[in-house]
């Protein structure tokens, strides 16, 4: 490639200046003497020319290939409806048809997204090495969903078409329940609202059944307007992680049915922690109590002591007797179900409490509520709890009439080592000595601390929705009072207590999954007091379920490994040997991904992009074969897109573009010729001048 380029001598302000100078003398050489003036004016010329100094500029290329760049999307949601199929067999086509075309490179660039596709992120990164006046043509192959902003033609900086291959089909429906405002955190007893609509896209739907579980129990099932904002109310009815779903029926020919169910995952918490603590004569383990609950501003302590003594003639009134008139009828029979937690500490029934107080006690335990006997040598006898046949069927143990007041180390049972309550208290079997145990019977629930003898110590039990709990000895003071070396008193306490207010992570039956993102790993683990269990059904978030067998970890702890997990929810669910089903819901990565909110096809996002670009937008798939349009190639400027068969054509533009390689310049001609090319003119238009002046005729004398 030549041409002729100039390199003035002088500045151009003064180039011009003097040609400007040159042509007004010029000119006026011209009108005094037409034929020397024309010489003197081409030989000003030729001094403006030697001064511009002109050079004939040779160039070598090298041309260049033209670049497409096919992004293709193989984001979650291009696995429904076989769109990955359509996408893989659409690029193929592409490829064979740019390869085909004369000097084209080829480039390709993946959008991988298991949470959401980020389709403006792939295109920018694949044109960030793309040289503008190489690129010839975008192809983006995808279903059309992007979770974050596409750029404009105009901040990509591109002049070629951008052309939108859609892989979904055009008849596609779906229904998603949205999920529009949840609480994070609630109150234990309280309720939490949940407001949501049943979406339907792609159809015209009317009315849908929804269902609403909490903690893997449908609680709610109701017929709702598809596309209204509805609210639904949950109950929360432990502390804890409570999971609460949602879940629309399905529709037939819905593309997936994973977005049909929303979860959300509430922390719940008790605001106070309510303690009824009831005592008998004082003794020595009850300022053990006190200090316990007084000293956790959680709680919310009401704690009596009944002063009358066992010698006092039962004629004599009450309001007599006590400093403080007992309000057993407001406490056991308008009040009882406010508190947490009931705690009957060496109590001894002396007319005070009527049988229709213990009879609402039986109730209340039964409905949820728990119940603690701390006894003494009070639990033998006809004045005894256990001796209120409205109480006594609730308790796990009845007292054989024995007491052991021998010296002994309490020990953990074989129960005792799985239960979360006692299993990992700090130095179990080195602790202090106590010096009394009372005698029972058992006939139901587990027997956690014992005797070396075998007797039981500690026993807890499920009633109906309740908990009791028996504490078979006064002497838990020792402890406190580091007698013998002490004993951990204050833990074992507080967990009894809460196992009985089910907190959970004190439940001897649980199940409980963790999400490993890092690793991608999903983490069961399985809490039990059986010795064989039965394995956990993981559900998987492509609806699949799969039965994972655990192993077992130690005393009561077992455990299994899910490798490989891909993003989204898991529900594990199994059933212990007493019927109760377990449940827990977890999530690896976002709980709701983008990816699936919506999943129909569309041209809403990139139809900017390819407006503003010239390009077109393509629905490959046709019936069931999938149709690429053919490829031409066009001159900047000209249409890029165009309906020429069944799927029409796609511009890309021509671009013939170069590389430079070397440049090289010389003169257009040296300098001697160019001074001796303007002497020679100034020198002919002399002669001539002269000569005219030689041959002109003399003026006439006058007269």
């Amino acid at each position: 490639m030549s041409g002729l380029v100039f390199s003035p001598m002088i500045p151009l302000t003064w180039f011009w200046a003097l040609a400007a100078v040159s042509g007004l003398i010029a000119i006026y050489m011209i009108v005094r003497s037409p034929v020397g003036g024309l010489f003197r004016l081409v030989a000003l010329a030729g001094l403006l020319v030697l001064l511009a100094q002109p050079r004939l500029l040779q160039e070598t290329t090298t041309p260049l290939p033209d670049i497409a760049l096919i992004v293709t999307d193989v984001s979650a949601s291009q696995e429904l409806d076989a769109r990955n199929i359509v996408t893989g067999e659409t690029v193929e086509v592409l490829r064979q048809r740019l390869a085909n075309l004369p000097d084209m490179e080829v480039r390709e660039v993946s959008v991988e997204g298991r949470q959401e596709t980020r389709l403006g992120e792939a295109i920018s990164s694949g044109l960030a090495d793309v040289p503008r006046g190489q690129l010839s043509g975008v192809f983006v192959v995808t279903d059309g969903q992007s979770a974050d902003e596409i750029p404009t033609a105009q901040s990509l900086g591109i002049t070629a078409p951008v052309h939108l291959m859609l892989t979904g089909r055009e008849d596609e429906q779906d229904r998603v329940v949205e999920i529009l405002s949840a609480p994070r955190f609630g109150i234990v007893n309280e309720e939490a609202e949940i407001r949501f609509k049943v979406a339907d896209y792609g159809f015209d739907g009317r009315l849908a059944n929804v269902y609403l579980r909490v903690n893997g129990e449908e609680v709610v099932s109701r017929t709702v307007q598809v596309g209204e904002e509805l609210t639904l109310t949950a109950p929360l009815p432990r502390p804890g992680k409570t999971v609460i779903e949602l879940t629309a029926d399905s529709v037939d020919g819905e593309l997936t049915t994973r977005n049909n169910r929303a979860v959300i995952q509430i922390s719940v918490i008790r605001d106070r922690l309510r303690v009824l603590l009831v005592s008998g004569e004082p003794h020595a383990g009850e300022r053990v109590w006190r200090n316990l609950l007084k000293s956790d501003p959680a709680v919310d302590l009401i704690h009596f002591t009944i002063l009358k003594p066992a010698t006092k003639p039962r004629v004599a009134p009450v309001e007599d007797l006590a400093l403080i008139r007992f309000p057993e009828n407001e406490l056991f029979l308008e009040k009882l179900d406010q508190f947490d937690v009931l705690i009957f500490d060496r109590y001894t029934y002396r007319g005070v409490m009527s049988p229709l107080h213990f009879d609402n006690i039986s109730r209340y335990v039964e409905n949820g509520g728990a119940m603690l006997i701390a006894s003494g040598p009070e639990f033998i006898g006809e004045s005894s709890l256990a001796g209120r046949r409205n109480l006594a069927y609730i308790l796990p143990a009845l007292p054989n009439g024995a007491v052991e007041n021998e010296p002994f180390i309490p020990m953990l049972s074989d129960d005792g080592q799985r239960h979360p309550v006692t299993a990992t208290l700090d130095d179990a079997g080195d602790w202090g000595r106590w010096m009394r145990v009372i005698g029972v019977t058992p006939r139901g629930g587990r027997s956690l601390m014992e005797t070396p003898d075998g007797a039981p110590l500690m026993i807890v039990d499920r009633v109906g929705e309740g908990r009791v709990g028996l504490l078979l000895s006064d002497h838990v003071w020792l402890w406190a009072r580091a007698f013998d070396g002490g004993g951990p008193h204050r833990e074992m306490l507080r967990r009894l207590v809460h196992w009985l207010m089910k907190e959970p992570e004190l439940e001897e039956e649980s199940v409980v999954l963790t999400a490993d993102a890092e690793n991608g790993r999903i983490a069961i683990t399985r809490r039990t007091m059986e010795d064989n269990i039965e394995p956990v059904t993981l559900r998987l978030p492509s609806e699949e379920s799969v039965r994972l067998e655990l192993e077992e970890d130690g005393p009561g702890e077992w455990s299994a490994i899910y490798e490989n997990a891909e993003p989204g929810l898991y529900t594990a669910a199994t059933e212990t040997s007493d019927g109760r089903n377990l449940f827990d819901v977890t999530a690896l990565g976002l709980a709701a991904p983008p990816e699936y909110a919506r999943v129909l096809s569309t041209n809403e996002f990139l139809a900017p992009l390819v407006e503003a670009s010239g390009g077109g937008e393509y629905a490959v798939r046709q019936g069931g074969s999938v149709r690429v349009p053919s490829i031409r190639q066009v001159r900047e400027g000209r249409p890029a897109t165009g309906r020429g068969d069944d799927s029409g054509w796609a511009g890309i533009i021509d671009r013939d573009a170069e590389r430079l390689e070397s440049v090289s310049a010389r003169p257009l001609a040296p300098a001697w010729a160019w001074l001796a090319l303007i002497g020679g003119l100034f020198v002919i238009g002399w002669l001539l001048e002269g000569r005219s002046s030689l041959f002109r005729r003399p003026a006439p004398a006058a007269e």
